[in-house]
């Protein structure tokens, strides 16, 4: 079965504070759980917009585990490649909201069976038939396994023609800043499309101007068509490498719970890629997708089709 999207990473289960500015310092009450895993968002956006999609990544054998793996097969996704590790517990991460969109996490990845991915679970028939090869920075964060895990995953398809996209999705609760930037200095070089958030670019490059932070991506990136850079309220921005730019504004929405936007964005533009569409076009199905994911609570609850998206952008006043 050929495929058009291949992700691998982490999956875990989100415990949410039910109120905001309430830290996870003092008791209180949590929401959930809810599938979530940035790579696991995608690939599970992925298949929801019709694309054939699939993941490799490891879950406990329990509850939290068979919840994942049910959500992502009941979207599409081809789970076959979901490892079980009987030694170990699914991934959680527990999220505290402050009244300025700001997130406190709290995470149990590197005890967890996420961090267990490794070279044993990246069959390179399987992540060969892909058209996309999707990267989570995330999962590189976690353990020297799953970085490994994705590297190899990365030289399957480095010369061929997949397409291999990058999210580096900065989480300081699992890694340093600098040591951050030593991982995605070694990834980029190889990555096509860059889908990066704009203060995340701006941390990685180690610059304060997003012209030079964008130049320098592409320098590093011996590869990189395309630095997309994801500025929330005020949209999205797309820069090739032949100097096209596209800037497309964002959707007014009620924010309700942002985590998973960006991930969806990612699975919405790789969609608008591979139709082969106009950049203004990618970038403004790519925004609409991740403004339905901020109107609904759940990190995995984006728009549930193509169909949705496009009806949203309608209704909005766009022709599409």
């Amino acid at each position: 079965m050929s495929l058009d999207v291949v992700s691998l990473g982490e999956l875990l289960v989100e415990f949410v504070r039910r109120e905001r500015d309430v830290m996870h310092t003092v008791p209180g009450d949590y929401v959930g759980p809810f599938p979530s895993g940035a790579p696991a968002i995608t690939i599970d956006s992925c298949a929801r917009l019709g694309l054939r999609s699939g993941f490799i990544g490891v879950v406990g054998a329990d509850d939290f585990g068979e919840m994942l793996a049910l959500k992502l097969k009941s979207d599409g996704v081809d789970t076959s490649r979901i490892r079980v590790d009987e030694g170990s517990a699914t991934a959680m991460a527990f999220v505290a909201y402050r009244s300025d969109g700001s997130r406190r996490f709290v995470f149990t990845l590197k005890s967890s069976a996420s961090a267990r991915l490794s070279l044993v679970d990246v069959d390179p028939e399987y992540v060969a038939k892909a058209r996309v090869l999707h990267i989570s920075g995330s999962t590189m964060y976690i353990s020297k396994s799953s970085r490994e895990a994705c590297m190899r995953a990365v030289e399957v398809v480095k010369g061929s023609n997949t397409i291999i996209t990058l999210d580096p999705n900065i989480r300081l609760e699992l890694e340093s800043l600098e040591r951050i930037r030593e991982v995605m200095r070694e990834v980029i070089r190889h990555v096509n499309i860059l889908l990066v958030g704009e203060d995340e670019l701006l941390m990685i490059t180690g610059v304060n101007d997003i012209s030079l932070a964008i130049r320098r991506a592409f320098e590093w990136g011996l590869d990189m068509e395309m630095v997309v850079v994801k500025r929330g309220r005020r949209g999205s921005l797309a820069v090739t490498s032949h100097g096209e730019a596209v800037e497309v504004p964002a959707f007014p929405v009620r924010e309700v719970d942002p985590t998973g936007a960006g991930d969806v964005f990612n699975a919405a533009f790789i969609y608008g890629v591979l139709k082969n569409w106009k950049l203004d076009k990618i970038l403004l199905f790519a925004n609409a997708a991740g403004a339905i994911k901020v109107g609904k609570v759940g990190p995995m609850e984006g728009p549930k089709s193509y169909n949705e998206v496009v009806e949203f952008i309608k209704e909005k006043g766009y022709t599409f």
